[in-house]
């Protein structure tokens, strides 16, 4: 009897003995910002226990009592290995698990916030780009026309006999106090046209739109210039003549001295359409005239870049000269005796 009991209790024996494999425990997906725990369990406990997290980019791992892994990462996934070596008779033993765990993202990242606009260059402001303008001691009325120029400088528009030729220098002050100083870039005498151009870039300028065709007759027009006789004012008029041979347009308009080189507008778009010349008679709504927003147009000056700056190089005209291959003896002359 106690044979078969010792029989049976080897037979036993072995299973009895068997290990279980080791293992990691614990949860697979974890919300943003958690700390991922996992633990290895049915581990030797005189066993070396080695933890490898893939990727291991950005992960934070936190010191642990034996036997668990603690980590924070960034929203990804991240395979676990764990890596148990244990000695036995035959030798080392290594064992090891596998785990997938998962950590959320915050949900749809919201897209990057859109910058502002940037502030446009200026404003579509007619009567805060009507402004005095002074050559010398004479003093006129001149007008901000947009847009800014690439150079960053801004053109202004007068009348010619307001100034002097090209390359002479003005000042020109805005109703906000600044004062600019101008220079004239293109005239002509007989639309009594001038344009100048500020010395230097500016940032942000009131501005007038300069009309791309000539108003029809019967138009209704405004301007409000520097005159003697009600100094910034708004005058009412209208447009009773077409383009003259000399490049103005004929009004019927009060205007006073003071006023010339000012902007005339349509009352319907603002947009500048004749530049004060003269008129008949001041300081009444008489028959007057003012250069034509298409001949200013042709005159307005262009900004070159460097590519308009190109020119192409004359290239030099050689002239061939002949090779000794080329020379051939002249005979000598024979004088007979």
């Amino acid at each position: 009897m106690r044979l078969l009991l010792a029989l049976a209790l080897f037979a036993l024996a072995p299973h009895a003995l068997a290990v279980e494999p080791v293992r990691i425990v614990g949860e697979t997906k974890y919300k943003p910002h958690s700390l991922v725990r996992l633990r290895a369990e049915n581990v030797d406990p005189k066993a070396a226990i080695l933890w490898r997290v893939h990727p291991a980019k950005g992960v934070q791992r936190a010191t642990t009592p034996r036997g668990v892994l603690e980590f924070a990462a960034h929203p990804g996934t991240y395979e676990i290995e764990l890596l148990v070596i244990r000695q036995t008779d035959a030798g080392l033993v290594v064992e090891e698990s596998q785990i997938t765990v998962a950590v959320e993202g915050c949900g749809q990242v919201p897209p990057a916030p859109v910058p502002p606009d940037p502030k446009p260059p200026g404003k579509a402001n007619v009567e805060q780009a009507i402004g005095k303008l002074r050559f010398g001691s004479a003093g006129c009325t001149a007008t901000v026309i947009g847009p800014r120029r690439p150079d960053g400088k801004w053109d202004v528009l007068t009348a010619a006999h307001c100034t002097g030729g090209v390359g002479s220098r003005g000042t020109f002050t805005l109703k906000d106090g600044r004062v600019l100083n101008v220079t004239v870039a293109a005239r002509n005498a007989d639309c009594d046209v001038t344009w100048l151009v500020t010395d230097s870039a500016v940032e942000d300028l009131p501005f007038a739109n300069l009309a791309v065709k000539n108003p029809p007759v019967g138009t209704e027009v405004w301007h409000m210039g520097y005159g003697v006789d009600q100094p910034g004012n708004r005058e009412d008029g209208r447009i009773t003549g077409a383009e003259t041979s000399d490049g103005q347009l004929q009004m019927e308009l009060s205007v006073s001295s003071g006023d010339s080189g000012g902007g005339i507008f349509r009352a319907d778009t603002n947009e500048l359409v004749a530049v004060v010349c003269c008129t008949t008679e001041r300081g009444r709504k008489v028959l007057m005239f003012g250069g034509s927003a298409e001949r200013a147009a042709r005159m307005r000056p262009v900004v070159k870049t460097d590519t308009d700056a190109w020119e192409p190089l004359a290239i030099p005209v050689c002239v061939v000269r002949k090779t000794d291959a080329d020379w051939q003896p002249i005979d000598i002359p024979v004088r007979r005796k």
